[in-house]
């Protein structure tokens, strides 16, 4: 069972044992007795009244009256209480399950932050046999699965014993949906079945399909010729081919294709890509759509190059570049851009169709559900922003840069945060903003308790009611220690994780010994401090929380975390 909390005001509670007015009433319809005159007045507007202590012989009066009752109604009186405590275990027990459901699914949810995490395992190249490095590919069943060269390794989450191992006999095999990198967090959204595609000796692309407890489900072909073939969410394989007919046009490649080739002219043609989601062990379609070609962002994806780099020709069948995770898939080449809902729903990108000049389109999920679509140039954060809901329709637009949470406590509350001109503001399910605040946020750290958890362009810790965007507290000391370490403003803050009343901020530090983990542990709703640990770090890596549990990966490792 978790932390029990506080009764929310205005809970109902039961007192057990009745007074001496409800006894004298003898029955619940006489209603409260009057007080007796001995009794002192309450203060007028003194706020509740502090109840006295019991005069002499309350006490044992209680026990005459208790014990002059039946044993029938005694044993009602046990039965009744007991029941009642019961009920009380059992509901806060259906509460806590609720809550670390939440938890588990939520952006940097973790089940209890109450204490400092603490490593309690680790696979690294020290570890015999397990010959690191490999990938964090899946999470499943309480299991992290562990590509390496050509094995796959099921490993306990809590205690990081290795329960399964499955050969890997094709080549070049790449297991998913695997890591899922975005602007500021990394996601790995757990999975049921974890799925390797590589290359057989007879060249055949062959899957391999893994359920959580080890079981190799199946091993196929895929059975035509693609441009792409990869592994998806959700059980699935994703392909995309090149489809149909173009017409040629007039273009010319100038310049070293080593350092600054030119494409001169307009490719106004091109083909179309075919994507399509089968499933993992049977191949069965699952969804398909044909993206037909459109405009050109960036014609160098129209272009092969040859012989290390130093020849070119115009290819418009050439690479697809793609990115896979449990929520967002997408596919771009010439003249083609998608992304599709892990149903195959395709994302509406029209809202980009006027952003012309701009190079970089860019498409994120949203941390409390639904994505946002923004475009802009290489290097520089956008200031317009569509967001669309779950199913990829449009949804309503917003100027300023749209914030969204590193980490949340599950209970999303139709509000997102857009930040501009030296404001911040909430906006509701429609876009229509319901409360601003003069404050130049930048990241939204967590979202727990009510409280959105902010980071200003001052690096001040800034918590703000959600209902109604009043200033709750600021911390202006949080990370002065490690500001001659940062990048620039709001650079320290690594990671972000909550509990729903603990935010854990995560910042990378430096020692005597080398580069540690610095955790520190505020309170949500009052911002004061509960906790701060260190943690080592082996050069780069991540720290995810997955299925309310913390990992930590770097290219040649895995950790586990507990916090109990």
């Amino acid at each position: 069972m978790g932390r029990r909390r506080r009764a929310p005001e205005g809970a109902y509670t039961f007192d057990l044992v009745p007074d001496d007015g409800a006894e004298a009433a003898g029955s619940p319809a006489a209603g409260p007795a009057a007080p007796a005159p001995s009794d002192p007045p309450a203060a007028v507007g003194a706020g509740p009244a502090v109840p006295s202590s019991p005069g002499p012989g309350a006490l044992s009066r209680a026990g005459r009256r208790w014990r002059g009752l039946s044993r029938g109604v005694r044993l009602g009186a046990v039965v009744v209480a007991a029941t009642l405590v019961a009920t009380a275990v059992v509901v806060d027990g259906v509460l806590d399950r609720g809550r670390s459901a939440e938890l588990r699914a939520a952006a940097g949810g973790v089940v209890d932050l109450s204490v400092p995490p603490t490593e309690a395992w680790r696979l690294d190249d020290a570890e015999a046999g397990v010959q690191m490095p490999g990938g964090l590919v899946a999470v499943a069943g309480g299991v992290a699965a562990v590509h390496r060269s050509d094995e796959l390794l099921g490993i306990d989450m809590l205690t990081g014993q290795r329960r399964w191992t499955v050969d890997l006999v094709d080549r070049a095999a790449a297991c998913g949906p695997g890591l899922a990198f975005w602007a500021e967090t990394v996601e790995l959204t757990p999975t049921a079945q974890v799925v390797c595609v590589g290359e057989a000796v007879s060249g055949e692309v062959m899957v391999t399909t893994v359920d959580p407890d080890g079981t190799v489900l199946g091993r196929r072909a895929v059975a035509e010729d693609h441009d792409v073939v990869v592994p998806g969410p959700q059980g699935t394989v994703l392909t995309a081919t090149w489809v149909g007919e173009a017409r040629a046009v007039d273009v010319q490649l100038r310049g070293n294709p080593m350092t600054d080739l030119t494409v001169v002219g307009t490719i106004d043609d091109g083909y179309d890509l075919e994507v399509r989601a089968t499933d993992a062990v049977t191949g069965a379609e699952r969804w398909s759509e044909v993206v037909p070609f459109g405009e050109v962002i960036d014609s160098t994806q129209c272009v092969r190059w040859n012989t290390g780099g130093r020849t070119v020709e115009l290819d418009r069948r050439g690479d697809v570049d793609h990115m896979v995770s449990g929520r967002l898939v997408g596919f771009s080449g010439c003249g083609v851009l998608a992304y599709f809902t892990p149903d195959g729903q395709r994302l509406d990108l029209t809202g980009l169709e006027d952003a012309e000049g701009e190079v970089v389109r860019r498409v994120r999920p949203l941390a409390d559900g639904g994505y946002a679509v923004s475009a802009g140039p290489w290097g520089q954060a956008s200031w317009e922003f569509q967001v669309l809901g779950a199913d990829g329709r449009h949804r309503f637009d917003l100027e300023g840069r749209l914030l969204d949470p590193l980490a949340t406590d599950g209970r999303p509350d139709g509000q997102r945060l857009v930040t501009g001109r030296g404001e911040t503001r909430a906006v509701g399910p429609e876009g229509a903003t319901t409360w601003s605040v003069r404050l130049a946020a930048t990241r939204y750290l967590a979202r727990a308790g009510g409280t959105a958890v902010v980071l200003d362009e001052r690096d001040r810790v800034v918590g703000l009611d959600l209902a109604t965007g009043e200033v709750l507290w600021v911390r202006e000391d949080l990370f002065e220690a490690y500001a001659a370490l940062s990048d620039g403003p709001d650079g320290q803050v690594q990671s972000v994780f909550t509990d729903g009343r603990v935010v854990a901020l995560v910042v990378p530090t430096y020692t005597d010994t080398g580069v540690v983990s610095r955790w520190r542990a505020i309170d949500a709703i009052t911002g004061e401090d509960l906790w701060s640990t260190d943690l080592p770090e082996d050069g780069w890596g991540v720290d995810v929380a997955v299925d309310g549990h913390l990992l930590r990966w770097w290219p040649l490792g895995l950790a586990g975390f507990t916090t109990s």
